[in-house]
Formats: structure tokens, C-alpha cells, sequence
């Protein structure tokens, strides 16, 4: 009577299990790229709504400097949509994302740089545009860029009239 594998038998196991180790790798890292562009995405559409609400509730002229507390409106911005500091960084007018690229077992920052979510102060507009994040920075900019319709636009106007102001 048998009582044990075979060399043959355990090796063969080792080998599909190993594989399906490979696949399953290969699966896990696209789905968490996929929800880090997610929630990129819904950061990016609660700035959209809640930077007007706060200019108006506030009464915010965005011809001025930054908010009273902030050095610059990417801090003021970072502030208002609650953006995760591991996710975003601010600059002067706006703000952009920050990806991570492994190489050899260390992560590395890398900015998904380009203006694409910013307060114009001329013209008092909140743009944003995805065809500027600079796809090439890395292959997470690349995919956050593309999860949006080519040409797609978006700006608000931020100015209040004189109607509007208490």
C-alpha cells in the first residue's frame, strides 16, 4: 500500500500552484492600481463640488491671495477636499497627484505633474483638464490619465458678483 507522493507528483503541484502564485500577483496589482485611480478619481469630483460651495459659503474673492491660513491655494484646495498628503501634493494655484514606482524594493515619489486640476486667479476658474497630467511621469499617471474621456474639460467659475457678496 502507497503511503506518500511521489517526487513527480509534489514538484508538479509545486509548479501549478507557483503559476497560479503568478497570476494571482499579476491580478492583485492591476485591481489596486484600478482603486488607487478610483479614488483619485472621487477626490477629484469632490473638489469639483465642494470648492464652489466653499468660495460661496465663505465669500471668497479668488482675484486675492490665498485664504486667510494658507500660504497658497493648492494648500487651500488640499484643505477643502480633504486630499490625502500620500496621495496629492499642492503647488502654487492647484494641486496634483503623486504615484508610486518601485524599483529594486524601494518606492519612490513620483508627481503625475502637469496643470490639470487649478484655480486660474486671472480669470477666477477652476479648470480641470485631464489631457494635461503628464502620462509619461509613469505608467499609474498614464492610467489615471486615460480613465477619462479624451478632451474632456471641466471649469467653474469662482467669481461671485456684487449681487452675491454680504
Amino acid at each position: 500500500m502507497r503511503k506518500s507522493f511521489s517526487l513527480v507528483e509534489l514538484v508538479f503541484v509545486i509548479v501549478i500552484i507557483g503559476a497560479l502564485a503568478g497570476l494571482a500577483t499579476t491580478w492583485l496589482f492591476e485591481t489596486r492600481m484600478d482603486s488607487q485611480v478610483a479614488t483619485l478619481k472621487s477626490d477629484v469630483a469632490t473638489l469639483l463640488t465642494q470648492v464652489p460651495a466653499e468660495i460661496v459659503a465663505g465669500n471668497i474673492d479668488v482675484d486675492t491671495a490665498a485664504p486667510e491660513g494658507f500660504s497658497t491655494w493648492g494648500e487651500w484646495l488640499m484643505y477643502v477636499g480633504a486630499l490625502d498628503k500620500a496621495r496629492w501634493k499642492s503647488t502654487e494655484n492647484g494641486v496634483v497627484a503623486i504615484s508610486y514606482v518601485n524599483n529594486n524594493n524601494n518606492s519612490n515619489q513620483v508627481l503625475c505633474d502637469g496643470e490639470y486640476l487649478y484655480i486660474d486667479l486671472i480669470d477666477g476658474v477652476l479648470h480641470f483638464i485631464p489631457s494635461n497630467i503628464n502620462a509619461n511621469a509613469s505608467n499609474f499617471c498614464k492610467i489615471f490619465r486615460n480613465s477619462y474621456n479624451q478632451n474632456s474639460e471641466t471649469k467653474i467659475n469662482l467669481k461671485s458678483s456684487n449681487a452675491m457678496q454680504y
